[in-house]
């Protein structure tokens, strides 16, 4: 498959089809109160109860965070054997993190931001690198610490290894 094939997948099941950010736990649906800004309740409850989600979850209820957007994202590119990495971002400085996918095709790294938040510029652009190693040192240039966790995220468990970088 050509990688604006695999995107275009990728796209028609999560780009603009109705998917938010928040996570589902025993049923229940959380999702931030945009009218406050930043939704601080909310964030203390995603730190404290939410778990990394079943892609099943996050399909069926189009709800979901970074973690479980890649979560999805890598199981249907485990269904089509492309390879895919989940990562781990953090800056250090705003004391933000985030995970992000990148997937392998036509001998180049692929990074496509599909999390349900629309504001950045790049969301659901393929940004194509050489290889990893250039993906790798355009982030580390821009101040963020990036690691591979793509062995850490469990589904049904807390993302500690999310959780054990914020302050």
């Amino acid at each position: 498959m050509t990688i604006p094939e695999i995107c275009d997948i990728l796209r028609l099941e999560l780009y603009n089809s109705g998917f938010e950010y928040g996570f589902i736990l025993n049923g229940r649906k959380y999702v931030p109160d945009k009218s406050k800004g930043f939704d601080n309740d909310f964030y203390n409850l995603a730190k404290t109860i939410s778990i990394v989600q079943a892609p099943s979850v996050t399909l069926s209820e189009k709800t979901g965070t970074c973690i479980d957007t890649v979560v999805l994202m890598k199981s249907m590119l485990d269904r089509l054997d492309i390879p895919s990495k989940i990562w781990l971002t953090y800056n250090r400085v705003k004391n933000r993190v985030h995970t992000i996918l990148t997937f392998y095709a036509e001998n180049k790294t692929v990074y496509l931001e599909l999390t349900p938040e629309y504001s950045k510029p790049w969301y659901g652009k393929e940004i194509i690198y050489s290889d990893e190693e250039e993906f790798l040192c355009e982030y580390e240039n821009n101040g963020y610490d990036i690691s591979d966790v793509t062995n850490s995220v469990i589904i049904g468990q807390r993302p500690e290894f999310l959780l054990k970088k914020l302050i």
